[in-house]
């Protein structure tokens, strides 16, 4: 088996072994101080990761669903820090039997009941392999709905300080279109509320991408020909390879805090799979191969499906393999 065919061949491999693993949808959001701005969820068994702030000491954050009888909602509370905040859920909702204390603050609609979910502080962060991170684990609770109608689920911070926190809702692990090709983006804004510098987000694959073209088409022994197809097929091979990059040095980070984790193993073929294909890219845009046009659509399309590239790596990557084809057709015609 060529070379090539065999880096094919493990990319399929590593796509099998992820078809079995979950994730959340990533969700940073925005005002939802207050009962009347309650986040609304529109479909609360789908599995959301909710990524918010606490602006102040004592602050409610609510969010907002409808369930019908028998519906089973789950969640999870989850920080990136110990010791910035104190969280704490209330479950308000019609057939809810009130149970805790409930902070000043929060409000409760009439004929709603509420169910208080006090935090426990972690002693350790739990590895995260998908963002990957290391949060704390505050709490995890489930409700089966008695009684149809609106509920909330109101965060507050018991703490001293502002600080983020998350909310993690829903079971079932889904994603539209959108939702999936967009993840990659969604992590890099979660990299931000997680503390790490919008510079250091932005600069990364900036900085990648730049120090390879410039080594491709500039000092490399034989530089590459300045053509529209091999420029963006360059740049979309290179921001594969940054995104592997910037995961490996993020999961590090994670697992010195963590100590290592079995799950570190998704991470590590979300890892693989774009530097795989980020190298069979730049490999065929220095030592042009027979389909290749058509082999870069596919990587393109592959580079989609697992995050790779920073959405814009596989877009670019298509747009070289269609103009190749489209050369190699010309070429036959004249």
């Amino acid at each position: 088996m060529k070379r090539l065919e065999a880096a094919f061949a493990v990319i399929l491999i590593l796509l099998s072994l992820t078809a079995g693993v979950s994730a959340h949808s990533p969700v940073l959001t925005g005002e939802n101080q207050g009962i009347d701005h309650a986040f609304s969820v529109q479909d609360p068994v789908k599995s959301w990761a909710f990524y918010g702030t606490f602006p102040d000491a004592g602050s409610v954050s609510y969010y907002t669903f409808d369930l019908q009888q028998g519906d089973r909602v789950w969640f999870s509370v989850f920080t990136p820090t110990r010791d910035a905040v104190y969280p704490e859920a209330v479950l308000i909702g019609p057939g809810v039997e009130d149970a805790g204390e409930l902070f000043p603050g929060v409000s409760v609609p009439a004929g709603s009941g509420y169910l208080v979910i006090p935090g426990t502080k972690p002693d350790h962060p739990e590895y995260e392999p998908f963002t990957p991170a290391a949060n704390y684990q505050w709490m995890k609770a489930e409700y089966i709905a008695e009684v149809p109608g609106t509920y909330y689920i109101a965060m507050v911070n018991k703490g001293t300080n502002a600080g983020n926190y998350g909310l993690a809702l829903g079971f079932r692990e889904e994603f539209t279109l959108a939702e999936w090709i967009m993840i990659p983006l969604s992590i890099g804004n979660v990299r931000v509320w997680e503390g790490s510098s919008q510079a250091f987000v932005v600069g990364f694959p900036v900085f990648i991408v730049l120090f390879g073209m410039v080594y491709l088409f500039r000092f490399k022994k034989e530089p590459l020909p300045l053509h529209p197809e091999t420029i963006a097929g360059s740049a979309g091979g290179l921001l594969y390879l940054a995104g592997s990059g910037f995961m490996l040095v993020q999961a590090l980070m994670a697992l010195m805090k963590t100590g290592f984790a079995g799950s570190f193993l998704v991470t590590a073929i979300f890892i693989l799979i774009p530097l795989v294909m980020g190298v069979l890219i730049l490999r065929y845009m220095m030592r042009p191969v027979k389909y290749r046009g058509a082999k870069l659509i596919l990587l393109g399309v592959l580079g989609v499906v697992v995050w790779g590239g920073y959405v814009v790596g596989p877009v670019l990557v298509i747009c070289a393999g269609l103009k190749l084809l489209v050369d190699g057709i010309k070429q036959k015609e004249g």
